[in-house]
C-alpha cells in the first residue's frame, strides 16, 4: 500500500478538524450566540437558538467527516491506491439481516453502557466528563426538539441522514478501508471502532460508541459495500431520534433502564448469531468467486 496516502488521510483529518473548529461558532456568531458555551446555548430561547445550533452542528458534521470521507473516495477511485474491499455475492435477504443486527445489539450495548457509567460516576477524574455530557445532553434536545416545522425537519436530517452518512464515509469509508489494506479484519475493526468512539468526545457513553462502531464496521466488512453499512446507520440514528421524541424533554441521555437479564443475553446470544451466519455465508460466496 502507498505509504502517502496514510499521511494524506491525517492531512484530511487534520484539515477538516480546523475547518470545522474556524467556521462553526460563525454560524452561532451569525444568529447572535457567539462566544457562549455549552451550559449558555442550552439555557437560550426562541427558534433563533436551535436553527442556529442545528446549522452548525450540519455544518461541522458535514465538514469534519462528510469532506474527508468523499475526498480520499476520489481520491483511492482515481488512482486505486487503497484497495476496496471484497464483495461477496449479496442480496437485499443479507441486508435486512445486516441492518438487523445494531438494533438487536442495543439491550446489551446500553446494559454495558450504564454499567461503566455506575463504575465511572464513582472516580473523581471522570466528574468533567459527566459534566460535559450533561450540557451537551441539553443541547441535543434543543434542536431535536425545535419548535417549528423546518427545523423540525432540518433536526431529523441532521441527525438521521446527514450524520449517519457523514460518518460512515469517514469512519469506514476511509479509515477503515485504509486499515484493512494493512492489517487483519478483526483489527481493522476494532481500530475503526474504537476512532469512531473516539470522534464523538462522550467518555461516558463509550462502551456503547465502540459497539455499536464495530458492529458497523462488521457490517461494511461482510458486505464489501459501504452503502450497506450506510443503511444500518441511518436505522439506528431513526430509532434513537424517535425514541427521544417519544421519551420527552429532559430524558435525552438518560442510562437509567430495567431492562431484564434474559432481553440483554438474548440480545448478546442474537448480535453474535447472525454475525456468524453472515460471516459463513459470504465467506462461502467468495470461495466459489475465487475458485472461477
Amino acid at each position: 500500500m502507498n505509504q502517502r496516502e496514510i499521511l494524506v488521510l491525517l492531512l484530511c483529518l487534520l484539515a477538516s478538524g480546523m475547518l470545522a473548529v474556524l467556521l462553526t461558532p460563525q454560524i452561532l456568531a451569525f444568529f447572535g450566540f457567539g462566544g457562549l458555551q455549552l451550559a449558555e446555548l442550552a439555557s437560550q430561547t426562541g427558534p433563533n437558538v436551535s436553527r442556529a445550533l442545528l446549522l452548525s452542528q450540519l455544518t461541522y458534521t458535514l465538514i469534519l467527516f462528510a469532506l474527508p470521507g468523499l475526498y480520499l473516495a476520489q481520491r483511492w477511485k482515481e488512482n486505486s491506491a487503497i484497495p476496496e474491499l471484497q464483495k461477496p455475492s449479496w442480496t437485499w435477504k443479507e441486508s435486512l439481516i445486516a441492518w438487523s443486527i445494531l438494533p438487536l445489539s442495543l439491550p446489551l450495548l446500553s446494559f454495558l453502557t450504564e454499567y461503566w457509567a455506575s463504575l465511572a460516576s464513582q472516580w473523581d477524574f471522570m466528574a468533567p466528563s459527566f459534566n460535559a455530557a450533561s450540557r451537551s445532553n441539553q443541547v441535543v434536545e434543543k434542536m431535536v426538539f425545535a419548535s417549528t416545522t423546518s427545523d423540525q425537519l432540518l433536526s431529523l436530517f441532521t441527525f438521521v441522514i446527514a450524520a449517519a452518512l457523514a460518518e460512515e464515509w469517514l469512519f469506514r469509508g476511509a479509515i477503515q478501508r485504509v486499515l484493512h489494506a494493512r492489517t487483519l479484519p478483526w483489527l481493522a475493526i476494532t481500530l475503526a471502532g474504537l476512532a469512531f468512539a473516539l470522534g464523538h468526545l462522550n467518555f461516558i457513553q463509550w462502551p456503547f460508541l465502540l459497539g455499536a462502531g464495530m458492529i458497523l464496521g462488521f457490517v461494511y466488512w461482510i458486505s464489501g459495500r459501504l452503502w450497506v453499512s450506510m443503511g444500518a446507520h441511518v436505522l439506528h440514528n431513526a430509532m434513537t431520534y424517535f425514541f427521544t421524541l417519544e421519551a420527552g424533554r429532559n430524558q435525552y441521555g438518560n442510562m437509567e433502564s430495567s431492562t431484564p437479564i434474559w432481553m440483554i443475553l438474548g440480545s448478546g446470544i442474537a448480535t453474535i448469531a447472525l454475525s456468524i451466519y453472515l460471516c459463513r455465508k459470504t465467506r462461502k460466496s467468495l470461495k466459489r468467486q475465487d475458485s472461477f
